[in-house]
């Protein structure tokens, strides 16, 4: 099965980026085995490029021109506040939504990331 073509959603694209347009860019990162694995869920659109964190660089980003970046908060090779810390390094302007079906202290976690990325859009988003 192609992961692209995985249906692993119940979250749309209007509520991970906040807006109601159905064709925004997605870059949804992470290891997709791990994805499916922990039962997070990814976005369904036509518009949506997975990579790994390895992959994301200022030249992706420029390339593809996401409007909204998703990623599991934590997962087995980085979390939410690695990956903000290398959109904020390559001067992301769009939302980026971490996904978690359990954390913690999710207000602690928002608050590290402004503090240490405060040009970011960020937000997780509690998939029950």
């Amino acid at each position: 099965m192609n992961w692209e073509q995985t249906k692993l959603s119940r979250l749309d694209v209007a509520s991970i980026s906040g807006l109601e347009d159905q064709t925004v860019a997605v870059l949804a990162v992470g290891e997709p085995e791990e994805w499916l694995q922990s039962g997070q869920k990814a976005p369904r659109a036509g518009n949506v490029r997975f990579v790994s964190i390895d992959e994301v660089s200022e030249s992706l980003l420029e390339h593809l021109c996401p409007t909204v970046v998703i990623s599991p908060a934590l997962s087995r090779r980085f979390d939410c506040i690695d990956l903000a810390q290398i959109l904020c390094s390559h001067k992301y302007k769009g939302r980026y939504r971490a996904v978690s079906r359990e954390l913690p202290n999710p207000t602690m976690v928002g608050r590290e990331i402004r503090n240490l990325c405060p040009g970011l859009d960020f937000a997780i988003l509690v998939d029950r």
